[in-house]
């Protein structure tokens, strides 16, 4: 019998390399792989003894702490599946995903006991507290008070580890179901692909409920390097911990790319930086003009930008040598990875045309749980499509162009937004840029701006329209241009095109 591809075993193996390294820094306290392997068995122990068994759904709400950590490993080895929870979500939200999911207990933290109290969640299931008093069972001493032996069961590659709820952009959100076999899959090819080592201390800002931060603080772990949490995204705090702790690399999305470009300025005569070797970038497209900022900021740092999904992980990776020469583009699949771009009708679509992105490979979720039908709509024979359109070129390089939802049709053709804000963002004044379609009785939509500016919004619209009309056909310049103090964003960073859409009177 072959030994399995198991997150069980690839996580609970970590701490047999080196036991007393330090695994995890946070605010000031540390543990060790040895400390993180004992406390995430005991929580396994415990969560047992509590009436889980084999497939059981636990839900967590947590912010980014090391527990969130200890959990994922003991749901691991309990072969229990481990479902997160987005702690902006509303009471309903809560009750929503957990109800969905069936999750027979509830991990949270103590902050958020009136959330889950206004959740009325079912009766049946466990409420576990992170800190007290609660009115619910204490995190801390399920953990101390249970065995410390190592559990005997054993993880089958296609138990579940988690399940990924997508954001509920559109519509009802949908549990992802990942895999262990998966997720093992994805440290090992994440590792490879960016070059993740022993070596390597990596900083996480991120929300631990996204599946981009937390699978890269996985990975690291799972290469035996150490992890510097942070408690959520602020530059200032992001760019000490560099400092402090000599990190070699970060994963950030955009907007957090460019406070920290910001706050650089402010701080780099104080703060060494040089340890910071690789930056990655994901969850929406970083602007060329960001990314000329990071070569020239960071002088001999390794940029990458990738395309990926909760569904599917990371699909795509444009790779520090090709930042200068493929504007616009996401890179060429990670191994093990299969793309191509299909019309309407399904048919492959020669190299150069738009249409929907589909892909294959070992590291595909297996479907949304309990939504066969759902499922059926985005997997067909292996392939899946995301509802993400591009193109690829000669080279076998993606481009992404824009989620289908998105694109804008007026007049009978498309418009894709992302092509208008790379336009938008060339005003140095412009701070951020959205683009989407409003209702059009004429046209059937119109292209609308949404710019975030200090500078006075009427000499930066004139200055935008301008660059629109020397780089963009008429059909494609925004009809108006809005000014805001912000962009409605997901905890990951992702502009939230739809309340954008709702703000049409």
């Amino acid at each position: 019998m072959s030994v399995p591809v198991t997150v069980q075993r690839a996580l609970s193996l970590i701490s047999r390399r080196e036991p007393n390294k330090v695994a995890i820094f946070w605010r000031g306290e540390s543990l060790t792989y040895a400390q993180l392997d004992e406390r995430s068995t005991q929580l396994a122990q415990g969560l047992l003894t509590l009436g889980l068994k084999k497939g059981d759904r636990l839900g967590v709400l947590l912010p980014n702490c090391p527990d969130y950590i200890v959990i994922a490993i003991a749901c691991a080895k309990a072969v229990i599946c481990m479902v997160p929870v987005n702690y902006r979500f509303t009471s309903a939200e809560v009750f929503q995903q957990i109800d969905d999911s069936g999750a027979k207990a509830m991990i949270y933290d103590q902050q958020y006991i009136e959330m889950i109290d206004q959740a009325k969640l079912s009766k049946g299931v466990i409420q576990i507290c992170r800190g007290g008093p609660a009115p619910s069972k204490i995190l801390e001493e399920l953990i101390t008070e249970s065995s410390k032996s190592d559990l005997p069961m054993d993880a089958v590659e296609d138990d579940l580890f988690y399940l990924g709820y997508t954001s509920g952009t559109t519509g009802k959100p949908k549990g992802a179901m990942v895999t262990q076999r998966n997720r093992a899959l994805a440290y090992h090819y994440w590792a490879l692909e960016f070059g993740i080592t022993s070596e390597d201390v990596s900083m996480q800002c991120g929300p631990f409920h996204h599946t981009a931060p937390f699978t890269f603080t996985l990975t690291q772990l799972f290469m035996g390097g150490q992890i510097v949490i942070l408690d959520g995204f602020d530059a200032q705090a992001a760019l000490k911990a560099i400092h402090q702790f000599a990190v070699t690399w970060s994963f950030m999305v955009p907007f957090m790319l460019d406070r920290v470009l910001e706050e650089k300025k402010n701080v780099e005569q104080i703060l060494d930086l040089k340890s910071l070797k690789m930056l990655i970038s994901g969850a929406s497209a970083l602007s060329t003009r960001t990314k000329d900022a990071i070569r020239e900021q960071f002088n001999g740092l390794g940029l990458h930008e990738f395309y990926g999904a909760t569904e599917a992980g990371v699909v795509t990776n444009l790779r520090p040598k090709d930042q200068s020469h493929k504007l616009r583009c996401v890179g060429q699949p990670i191994a093990e990875i299969e793309i191509q771009i299909r019309g309407e009708v399904g048919e492959i679509l020669p190299q150069g045309e738009i249409g929907d992105i589909w892909l294959r490979g070992p590291t595909l979720f297996e479907g949304y749980f309990n939504a066969p039908e759902k499922t059926s709509q985005v997997k067909i024979n292996n392939w899946c499509n995301l509802g993400d359109i591009g193109r690829v070129d000669q080279d076998g390089y993606l481009y992404l162009i824009d989620r289908r939802k998105d694109v804008i049709k007026s007049g009978g053709v498309n418009i894709y937004p992302i092509e208008i804000e790379e336009v938008i963002l060339r005003e140095a004044d412009v701070q951020e840029c959205a683009v989407v379609g409003f209702q059009d009785d004429r046209w059937g939509e119109s292209t609308q701006a949404f710019i975030v500016t200090s500078a006075p919004i009427e000499q930066v619209t004139l200055r935008v329209q301008a660059l629109c009309q020397e780089f963009l056909a008429d059909y494609k310049r925004p009809r108006q241009i809005h000014g805001v103090s912000s962009l409605p964003r997901n905890a990951n960073g992702k502009v939230l095109k739809r309340v954008l859409r709702e703000m049409q009177t």
